[in-house]
């Protein structure tokens, strides 16, 4: 597993920090020091997993153009970029520990039991569906 140093924007998309950019306070400079102008920004993006969390054999990157005066929020994050079969071993783990107290959860007896997890509940055990079984 490799932990990387990124910016979180709008405390929803994890954005690697463009070249030369160390941390968030070098940051928050080249956002103020290109304020009104658009500025080229690289996300990590969410594909069969959950953020913060990566697949490294799936990982995306995808450029986008933002205008900093657009955003309202930001602070330093980490990302885990993970082996497939590390990911989908620590996946496996978080099902078993949270996601048979779901309502919603349903046994995948033909497959791996991950069908309908890989983008809903992140390896640490957010999960924007739960709901405990009464």
């Amino acid at each position: 597993m490799k932990k990387i140093n990124v910016a979180l924007i709008n405390n929803v998309q994890y954005c690697k920090f463009p070249k030369g950019i160390n941390n968030i306070t070098e940051f928050i400079e080249f956002l103020n020091e290109n304020y009104h102008s658009f500025i080229e920004l690289e996300f990590l993006i969410e594909e069969g997993c959950v953020a913060p969390f990566y697949i490294e054999e799936d990982l995306k990157i995808e450029k986008q153009y933002w205008n900093p005066s657009n955003i309202r929020l930001v602070k330093e994050a980490e990302a885990s970029i993970l082996l497939r079969w590390e990911y989908e071993e620590k996946l496996k783990k978080v099902v078993s520990e949270k996601c048979v107290d779901c309502v919603h959860y349903q046994e995948d007896a033909e497959g791996d039991n991950l069908k309908g997890h890989r983008e809903k509940i992140s390896l640490d055990g957010e999960c924007w569906g739960y709901e405990k079984k009464s």
